[in-house]
């Protein structure tokens, strides 16, 4: 392997391909040119702290290198909301995202070519990133290139067995991440392999485009929502996972669909990779990446050490472990996060604790407690209903059956553990990344949310007789997350809906059209955007959608190409999709 300034800056080989975006492969020193050029533009601006957001891994790249070579600072935003950049606006000077940097390649020429500039060491190249801190708040973690390389240096080795020189890498995760960063960016330069610039939002763009021998970077929400035609598409060689805990069943599913099982990256911001397994069995253990030293602290929760985490320093984890008492003694099993402690009333109250309370219950599969907000010190749960569960909501209505939850809590906490807020979902929102922000489950809770995206807080007494309403228009939202132009809507058809009257009597559907315009509908709410529908292009009916259905709505807006791709799949089938186009000037 190549230090990666060095790969991307010095190594001539002609014609040297480096990514493939579109129909387009740019070569090595097609992307240096420009990377001089943009650099030559921070060094003319005098900004030091550079926030870099782009769609395009190319450009990122292109930003990223020009960035250090101009011995500047990145920050790494993991959104372009503006809500979001406000939140860390005093941690930059200069903003790039993908129209910046394009327009600054072609209004700037640099003096010289910079073939001959002095390349930073990877030491001095910082590299900040943010992720979601226990208040929700964006917390700043800061790497270098150095760390960087080092851990992709360590982690090579596991993973080059069996690659084919002209293997690929696609990427369904962002590379504004420290995961995508490493294996869509960094990994590909050093190893001189081409990746796939354009990230793919939907199974459909990797079926597109996979070669057999590719590799996959995907994570546990799309390891979770497999496409069908996957099982006819070519064979990747690699299929790396990482985010979150992917579950036993998802990946038997995937090792199904691809040949190959998910190799599983254990890890976080703070850590990067620290451990990998693939889930041939149940349970299966974690083993630590080379180099990597681990072990239990005083409070039974991971710890580890790593030449790229802090040398020889040990960075002490919340997720408890125990290990193997096997021959195989540095395998570990995760058992669960450490307690998140909160004070209600005076009095400590583990969150954790709550969870696997009602964890226990036979009417619940998933669980999550909270405080709303930080002004509301009311505990709150989010609960996945099991189908037990979901018939007793059915009979027993909102405020009963969280009644009925309370009471088996009160077997082991106090009232103060006692949640006295609920919604009740489909899903628990995660973002693009596997992960549960604090923000879209705090969502559920926001005071403006209309009903359909919540559960009612109290059931309509039976004793007052309903008003006479109209039929309804829109289906049961039962959950519902947004994430860097990414969303995800969790709903349910009721056999009262409008649409359903007369097509057809007798085996009723939903018709196309109606599809259409609740895509527009969701699409305007989610993405804060005005969309005035002018081409729909590669509609696809594969299933009709029945009164019974649950739907899973995806929606993938490209603001550059002006389009929403939207997908309503079920649990395993996909029902309809197709691409909105809209005027970028609306």
């Amino acid at each position: 392997m190549t230090a990666f300034l060095t790969a991307l800056m010095t190594q001539n080989i002609p014609d040297a391909p480096l990514c493939i975006e579109g129909e387009t492969c740019f070569r090595r020193d097609q992307v240096r040119t420009d990377i001089h050029r943009l650099a030559h533009y921070i060094n003319q601006s005098g900004a030091t702290y550079i926030a870099l957001h782009c769609h395009s891994a190319r450009l990122f790249l292109t930003g990223l290198a020009a960035i250090w070579q101009a011995g500047c600072h990145a920050v790494l935003p993991a959104s372009d909301k503006a809500g979001y950049l406000d939140e860390i606006a005093s941690q930059f000077d200069l903003f790039l995202d993908d129209g910046k940097i394009n327009h600054t390649l072609a209004c700037n020429t640099p003096a010289s070519s910079g073939d001959n500039a002095v390349l930073p060491a990877s030491e001095n190249c910082h590299a900040t990133f943010y992720t979601s801190g226990s208040t929700g708040a964006p917390k700043a973690i800061t790497k270098t290139l150095s760390q960087l390389e080092a851990e992709m240096a360590m982690q090579t080795p596991l993973w080059q067995t069996g690659l084919k020189d002209d293997a690929r890498i696609l990427g369904l995760v962002s590379h504004q991440h420290i995961y995508g960063l490493l294996f869509r960016v960094i990994w590909p330069v050093m190893t001189g392999r081409v990746f796939v610039a354009t990230q793919a939002r939907f199974w459909e763009d990797i079926i597109a485009d996979l070669k057999t021998g590719d590799i996959i970077i995907a994570s546990p929400a799309h390891l979770q929502r497999l496409h069908p035609d996957l099982a006819t598409a070519p064979r990747p060689a690699r299929l790396f996972c990482s985010g979150g805990p992917l579950d036993q069943p998802s990946a038997a599913q995937s090792q199904a669909a691809f040949g190959i099982w998910p190799t599983e990256i254990l890890g976080s911001t703070e850590t990067g990779g620290i451990a990998w397994r693939q889930q041939t069995t149940p349970d299966a253990p974690w083993a630590p990446l080379p180099e990597v030293k681990a072990a239990l602290n005083d409070l039974g929760c991971l710890m580890v050490a790593a030449r790229h985490i802090d040398g020889a320093n040990w960075h002490h984890t919340e997720d408890r472990a125990v290990f193997d008492a096997t021959e195989n003694s540095h395998r570990f099993r995760l058992r669960g996060r450490a307690d998140r402690v909160v004070k209600i009333e005076g009095k400590r109250i583990s969150l954790s604790r709550v969870e696997a309370h009602l964890k226990n219950h036979d009417w619940v599969d998933d669980a999550v407690a909270l405080l709303p907000d930080e002004t509301d010190k009311r505990l709150a749960a989010i609960v996945v209903l099991t189908p037990q569960g979901q018939t007793r909501l059915d009979e027993l209505g909102t405020f009963r059956t969280g009644q009925m939850l309370r009471s088996h809590i009160t077997r082991h906490e106090d009232d103060a553990a006692l949640p006295r807020r609920w919604r009740f979902v489909a899903s628990i929102p995660t973002d693009s990344q596997g992960k549960k922000p604090l923000h879209a489950l705090r969502a559920l809770f926001d005071k403006s949310a209309t009903p359909e995206t919540i559960a009612a807080a109290m059931p309509v007494p039976s004793r007052i007789p309903a008003a006479p309403t109209e039929p309804a228009r829109f289906p049961t939202i039962l959950a519902r997350s947004v994430e860097n132009d990414l969303a995800r809507i969790e709903m349910r058809m009721e056999p009262g809906l409008l649409y359903f009257t007369g097509h057809f009597d007798g085996s009723p559907v939903l018709p196309g059209v109606v599809q259409l315009h609740w895509a527009v509908h969701y699409a305007r709410g989610a993405f804060d955007i005005v969309i005035t529908p002018h081409e729909i292009t590669q509609l696809k009916y594969r299933k009709v959608i029945t009164p019974t259905d649950q739907i899973h709505l995806l929606l993938q807006c490209d603001r550059i190409r002006g389009q929403v791709k939207f997908t309503y799949a079920g649990t395993d089938t996909d029902y309809s999709s197709g691409i909105i186009k809209f005027s970028k000037a609306d």
